[in-house]
């Protein structure tokens, strides 16, 4: 068992096999290459750093909030992260969080990438796409917002 501080989530107990490598880490933050997925409400969750409690991401699924999102993963990038249908792949999001709920944001331009069997990750970058660092999660719809 490994014990974590979080600065959001308290002290954590987890197993060895809940930490999560990135091997090169996390752009910006590639010292860091030992994490671990707490799922928050079923929707959001954290990825937290296993050795420093102040650094955190918020992060989802971003098929929840966008089902048409898609992307091809490379062959190098199935290929370092040793991908296959019978090891299991998850995507998800780094959120940022706002006050006003209408301008909390989705990176879907650089989503992660796990492999769910050999507990690796990797951030990547998506090429020629319109996904950007920032698409607004919470929009209300015309139905929501009183219009007809």
């Amino acid at each position: 068992m490994v014990q974590i501080q979080s600065v959001h989530l308290g002290e954590l107990t987890v197993g060895e096999e809940d930490l999560i490598k990135f091997p090169k880490g996390i752009p910006g933050f590639e010292e860091v290459t030992e994490y671990v997925l707490c799922d928050v409400d079923g929707t959001y969750g954290y990825l937290q750093a296993v050795t420093q409690a102040e650094l955190a991401f918020i992060v989802t699924d971003p098929f929840i909030h966008f089902p048409d999102y898609e992307f091809e993963l490379s062959d190098e990038i199935i290929h370092e992260l040793n991908l296959s249908e019978d090891k299991g792949v998850a995507i998800r999001c780094i959120v940022t969080w706002n006050s006003n709920p209408t301008r909390t944001t989705i990176n879907l331009l650089a989503p992660l990438v796990f492999n769910i069997s050999d507990r690796q990750g990797k951030q990547i970058v998506l090429q020629n796409t319109s996904y950007q660092t920032k698409h607004f999660l919470n929009q209300p719809s015309q139905s929501e917002s009183g219009e007809a």
